[in-house]
């Protein structure tokens, strides 16, 4: 049992003592649509976002009484919002973050007329420094990748030393090689940021109770609604419950029986008070020592992630709960920074004997630093753990107003998923990445973080794997082999991957699925479900097929292969991605509730693993380990077989879906997968058999032309502008989204899901720098104007030169020269009518 601090939460043995309080009381109720609890910047903009959407019956609980601007609590000392640095920043290493942040600079650009609240809002810019080459990369990569168009809000630049000194006359430019600038984001009030969103809320009908203390909460199942009790007797029931509650966070979550995957961080900060008053200059961050440093009327506000030895995370208030008093009781200690402010003091000369007015505070976040925000349980809704909650509170407000009145989510935001850390995630995983995270926050280029791996998501073989040579990237937990360097001395690493393509499609070779998420529908009505949730035909006894799954207006919630084995139909497995296996899940469970099917809808990706055996001498291996027929005739293309493979039994599918190879998935027990791998290995060891990992499959997929989801397929798309609607079943009556993709079958569209491969300059052939991967913005010749952008690219060896899928837009003609900023080369490309190979029928 979890201690917890004694004012907020009850014992398990007090809960139905609590629920019997909270049915008999006789104070007064409030019934709202939505209870925000909560009001620092995430949760008021959620409230303000509400009421733009005309939802009036919204109820923001601050736990404070009273502060600063008199008549409300909002942004105490206390939380995290008054301590905030008010850094605006529109530049992120997450493309499709960047939309949200370009909210929230369109809309604190606007606030301060709107409700009168002074809110300091200066567009000042910023600008990250380069004092390295690793740096210096980093950035041109991220020019590479911006998608600005004529009319956005913020443009970002790549800018040399001499236009550093012209920008900020403070930054010793000697010492730079240059910096990362944002036009149009910049500096705002926090403290005022929250009271403006506030005023904005309640001027669209909002309530808002200050010093609300919620002593119990619980979900009433019969009314499809939560009560919440405050310590001062009030009740309220609400459908949407939203759990904006920052530090306290946890402590509120834990009222209904949850535990959020989140931690609690001490982080320290400073006014510094120069020899002379500032001159007006960006903001200014510099990502190696990682301190950011601001104007603040006459002072500077400085502050810095201190390094992994210095971070302070307090487990002893996840363990008892947060206190009272909360960022007012951590102790300011400056030395933390010693090395950042040593290092600013070096950059900008100015800061050198400055006042040190040193101050303190905490914030919750999250081991990968994205907040919390979507849907936890039934109508429990999360915005918390935010390491940029100004930054991003006006964006992710609207973004989660949006999935609450609509019901579904507005974009593809999938890294903050809610439930992300769901059936992996422990106390030891939080804290290690965290404090990775937290120490290394501004390092855009060094994704391959380590703490806290290997989680449990291994699979039977990873062991196996790694002594084999397998280099390993994280996703959800699952340890992902990449690709192999089989003991080849200095090998760089497209060549590894070259040799590893080669291997497998002129022989055969094994890859490791266990990481995909596999989510199974079971009961009475799981074909009645399957039916109205998959826009696409369900497959047949004993075959295995593509299907997607829509939202209401049409968009691509998400494809996926689907399988089943069962006579009666009652049992269905669906292959789906690990970062979007929650969501799924509930789009699932919320479609069968919808309908009151009698059904269940559970994540089987903890037990049920799988092997592909791909190549064209792959029929051979698993002949040489079976009986059954597994022929053209005896085992066609698209079906499933039950079959036993020396010791282990397996459904074994054949598909060339995703590969373009004759291939064969192999899903098994997971406990049994190192018997499986093994036998399989040895029955391939005459026919050259070898590893090979997700880049190998990569490279295959694209050569012909397979599109895959978080890349080709998001949210942002439909079937048919993404050229797969012959996946949409419109013989069927009833699915999600029929209506909005029967328009979309009829609409012309301006852009077009084109491959594309580049002219390369001799001598850059095998390097991987030079190869797309995603996001890369695309010209034509000559011209500066940003007609396309690229999702997913590789190395095709057929053709000796990179490929990509790309985005178009239809005014370009298909014989167009275009070009493509890649590191520091420009390569020109141009269209490909067809896939370089047609995948196997």
């Amino acid at each position: 049992m979890l201690h917890a601090s004694r004012s907020l939460i009850r014992t398990s043995s007090d809960h139905l003592h609590a629920a019997t309080m909270i049915r008999n009381s006789s104070t007064a109720t409030k019934h709202v649509f939505a209870c925000v609890l909560g009001s620092g910047v995430a949760g008021s903009s959620v409230a303000y976002h509400l009421t733009k959407r005309n939802i009036k019956d919204v109820l923001l609980l601050e736990r404070a009484s009273g502060g600063e601007f008199g008549d409300t609590g909002v942004a105490s000392p206390t939380g995290t919002s008054f301590h905030s640095p008010g850094l605006v920043s529109a530049s992120h290493p997450a493309h499709r973050y960047k939309p949200i942040l370009a909210h929230s600079i369109e809309l604190y650009s606007k606030l301060e007329e709107e409700t009168g609240v002074k809110i300091d809002f200066q567009p000042t810019g910023t600008i990250r420094l380069a004092t390295n080459e690793t740096r210096l990369a980093e950035f041109r990569k991220y020019v590479n990748r911006d998608y600005y168009k004529e009319g956005d809000v913020c443009k970002t630049t790549l800018l040399t030393p001499d236009q550093v000194r012209e920008l900020a006359p403070a930054v010793d430019h000697s010492r730079v090689l240059g910096a990362l600038h944002t036009t149009n984001d910049g500096t705002i009030s926090a403290r005022a940021l929250t009271q403006a969103l506030v005023v904005g809320a309640k001027a669209g009908g909002a309530q808002v109770i200050d010093g609300a203390i919620p002593r119990e909460i619980r979900y009433d199942k019969e009314k499809g609604h939560w009560i919440v009790a405050l310590e001062d007797g009030t009740l309220v029931t609400t459908r949407n419950l939203i759990n904006a509650g920052g530090i306290w966070a946890n402590d509120i979550a834990r009222l209904s029986g949850h535990n959020l995957p989140v931690v609690v961080v001490e982080h320290q900060y400073a006014v510094l008070t120069p020899n002379k008053t500032p001159d007006n200059t960006p903001a200014i961050i510099d990502h190696d020592s990682t301190f950011y440093v601001r104007k603040s009327g006459d002072d500077y506000l400085f502050g810095g992630f201190e390094p992994l030895e210095k971070t302070v995370i307090r487990e002893d208030w996840y363990k008892k709960g947060v206190p009272t008093e909360g960022s007012k009781s951590i102790k300011a200690d400056f030395s933390r920074l010693d090395d950042a402010y040593k290092r600013a003091c070096d950059l900008i000369p100015s800061l050198e004997g400055a006042k040190i007015d040193a101050r303190a505070a905490v914030f919750s976040m999250t081991p990968d630093g994205y907040p919390l925000v979507g849907p936890y349980d039934k109508n429990y809704w999360m915005s918390t753990g935010f390491l940029d909650g100004v930054s991003s509170g006006g964006g992710i407000g609207k973004y989660l107003a949006d999935w609450i009145v609509d019901g579904e989510p507005p974009a593809e935001l999938f890294d903050t998923d809610a439930s992300r850390y769901e059936r992996w995630g422990d106390r030891k995983f939080f804290t290690e990445r965290s404090r990775e995270t937290y120490s290394m926050y501004y390092n855009w280029s060094y994704t391959d973080r380590l703490a806290g791996r290997p989680t449990d998501r291994i699979s039977g073989v990873y062991g196996r794997l790694k002594k084999d040579g397998a280099s390993f990237s994280f996703r959800n937990g699952w340890e992902v082999a990449n690709s192999f360097n089989m003991g080849v001395q200095n090998e760089e690493y497209l060549p590894t991957l070259i040799r590893e393509y080669e291997m497998v499609t002129n022989k055969c070779g094994v890859i490791d699925l266990s990481w995909k998420g596999k989510i199974e529908v079971k009961g009475r009505d799981a074909e009645k479900l399957m039916d109205y949730a998959i826009a696409s035909q369900i497959p047949a006894l004993g075959k295995i097929s593509s299907g997607l799954m829509l939202t209401r207006h049409g968009g691509i919630l998400g494809p996926m292969m689907i399988f089943h084995h069962d006579r009666q139909r009652s049992a269905f497995i669906l292959l789906t991605e690990p970062e979007r296996e929650s969501r799924d899940l509930y789009w699932l469970r919320r479609a069968a509730a919808e309908k009151q099917m009698d059904v269940q809808v559970s994540i089987v990706s903890e037990y049920l693993a799988s092997l592909a055996l791909v190549g064209p001498k792959s029929r051979e291996v698993l002949s040489a380990l079976t009986k059954s027929d597994v022929s053209d005739e005896g085992f066609p293309q698209k079906s499933t077989r039950m079959i036993r493979l020396g010791p282990v039994g397996v459904v074994c599918a054949r598909s060339s879906t995703s590969t373009g190879q004759l291939s064969f998935e192999l899903f098994h027990n997971r406990a049994e997968t190192a018997k499986l791998y093994h036998a399989v290995m040895g029955a391939g060891r005459d026919h050259g058999i070898v590893n090979f990992g997700q880049a190998a499959l990569n490279m295959m997929r694209l050569e012909h032309g397979y599109k895959i989801w978080g890349k080709e397929l998001t949210l942002d798309t439909n079937p048919f502008e993404c050229g797969i609607g012959s996946l949409v079943d419109f013989n069927k009556k009833e699915f999600i989204g029929r209506e909005s993709a029967l328009e979309f079958s009829k609409k012309e569209f301006d852009r077009r899901l084109a491959l594309i491969t580049f002219d390369t300059e001799e001598g850059i052939v095998l390097d991987d720098k030079y190869v797309p991967s995603g996001n890369e913005v695309i010209r034509i010749d000559g011209q500066e104007a940003r007609v396309g952008q690229i999702t997913s690219g590789a190395y095709n060896v057929r053709l000796q030169k990179p490929i990509a899928f790309a985005w178009i837009d239809n005014s370009v003609g298909k014989n167009e020269r275009l070009v493509v900023d890649i590191g520091d080369k420009r390569l020109f490309a141009t269209s490909l009518e067809t896939p370089t190979i047609p995948p196997i029928q």
